[in-house]
């Protein structure tokens, strides 16, 4: 009885001697006076995010298998920005969403998933709330980029003849609507990344992890277009 209890004694000090992190900050986001309370990004918060995004757009795989460091660093500088931005549009009073938009975003992913959408909720415990609540954000940001953008990616005729005149490929009736697709897109990646930049520059934002810091690439343009680098 004495070696039991002396054993049942011992069994808290070995198991402390090799402690578990569960989870831990490796963000702050406070998006400035007047608009919403400061965000506390944990890397548990983090690896959500990247596994919605990337399944969202198409990576299955990154449902349960492991996120690369630099995919999780890219969605830190993306997961940001989304936060920034949804500031923005509230303080604007533009985070109308319609429900039936909303059903249809979860009902993508859920198809997306197939049999594996419940058990994927229920091994990141996940309740479809917070799901809808996710992707809600993302909505409300690419809804208002929409509106900020609409005019400010516009691309005038002679711009794109100048862009074909500079490395011509092929027939220009061919070329021309390629060309006037990669012109629009790269306007709009340089009108959001000038926008979040803008918002980041009156926020406060402190990143107290550093993922792949010797790797990842310096904060890229997060737009609703964005998927992080190392995705499937």
């Amino acid at each position: 009885m004495g070696r039991v209890l002396a054993l049942l004694l011992l069994l808290p000090t070995v198991a402390s001697a090799e402690p578990r992190v569960l989870d831990r900050m490796v963000a702050t986001v406070e998006a400035g006076r007047g608009r919403s309370g400061r965000l506390l990004i944990t890397l548990s918060d983090l690896r959500i995010e990247a596994r919605i995004l990337l399944v969202s757009q198409g990576a299955v795989g990154a449902a349960d298998g492991p996120i690369p460091d630099d995919t999780l660093a890219a969605t830190l500088e993306w997961l940001i920005a989304q936060h920034l931005l949804h500031a923005e549009a509230e303080q604007l009073g533009v985070t109308q969403v319609e429900s039936s938009i909303l059903e249809a975003s979860v009902e993508s992913l859920r198809e997306t998933l197939g049999e594996g959408f419940d058990s994927f909720l229920q091994r990141h415990e996940l309740e479809l709330s917070d799901l809808a609540r996710i992707l809600r954000r993302q909505l409300v940001v690419e809804r208002y980029l929409r509106s900020r953008l609409r005019f400010a990616a516009s691309v005038s005729e002679a711009e794109v003849r100048e862009a074909y005149d500079a490395a011509p490929h092929g027939d220009w009736a061919e070329a021309r609507p390629l060309l006037r697709a990669q012109l629009e897109r790269r306007r709009q990646e340089q009108a959001v990344a000038a926008l979040v930049s803008d918002l980041r520059s009156r926020a406060e934002v402190r990143i107290l992890t550093r993922l792949d810091a010797d790797e990842a690439e310096e904060p890229g343009v997060p737009s609703p277009w964005y998927l992080p680098r190392g995705g499937e």
